[in-house]
């Protein structure tokens, strides 16, 4: 699925005459919806690095990113059972390299797993297939959130009969940006961290958004006000 379907389907999924979002936009929202993705679901790639001087520091692994984080670290490579070393980031002026617990000798090969941001262009797409129509509705998410404020701050604005419709153009997008926000985290199984900050747990009476079965345009309970993130 290249980036390009990506926007057609935020597209449909925000609708609307008046849904007025540029193509920018929609990017914006796809690139704010891909870190999020990489942050709660990052791709895990492995590996091998040589040291190239004998020691406890040594090259990253092709392919790291800034926010990568180091998973495991194996050596001497092929072991049966694996045999996996304590490794972690050293950072300094020069740079940031792998650090080992142990001395390492020149040209050892060590295997690294680490996670990685997901890639989305029209060329290459990391995005697992059961998790796309996630990352779409989160950016969904993101631009509902934006027309709920445009036609919020244009009802404040306004004087006249278009008030009234202005302000159930608000209500509307910002409870479908919720919606979308739900979709996106009950699709990941994953708890709303918004829900979390904010204390409403199952506990308190409140539903995360991980356990919210239905979609945009089907009836729903009233929807709490919380705090939103990205």
């Amino acid at each position: 699925m290249a980036l390009s379907d990506y926007q057609q389907l935020v597209r449909r999924l925000i609708g609307g005459s008046d849904a007025t979002a540029s193509d920018g936009d929609i990017d914006d929202a796809i690139g704010l919806a891909l870190v999020r993705y990489s942050a709660d679901m990052p791709r895990v790639l492995i590996r091998d690095t040589a040291w190239l001087v004998s020691g406890y520091l040594g090259p990253l692994p092709a392919g790291w990113e800034t926010a990568s984080k180091v998973l495991s670290a194996e050596y001497p490579i092929g072991r049966q059972p694996p045999r996996i070393i304590p490794a972690s980031i050293y950072e300094d002026d020069g740079g940031a390299v792998l650090v080992t617990v142990d001395s390492l000798p020149a040209a050892a090969e060590v295997r690294i797993s680490f996670s990685a941001p997901h890639m989305l262009t029209d060329q290459a797409d990391t995005i697992p297939l059961v998790h796309r129509e996630a990352v779409a509705s989160y950016a969904a998410h993101s631009l509902c959130r934006q027309l709920a404020a445009r036609f919020s701050g244009e009802r404040e604005a306004s004087i006249n009969a278009d008030g009234s419709n202005t302000e159930s153009r608000a209500r509307n997008y910002a409870a479908r940006a919720k919606e979308y926000r739900a979709v996106y985290y009950g699709a990941l199984g994953k708890p709303d961290p918004a829900l979390l900050t904010s204390g409403q747990t199952a506990g308190s009476g409140a539903t995360p958004a991980a356990s919210v079965g239905s979609w945009p345009g089907r009836p729903r309970n009233r929807l709490t006000r919380m705090g939103l993130d990205l």
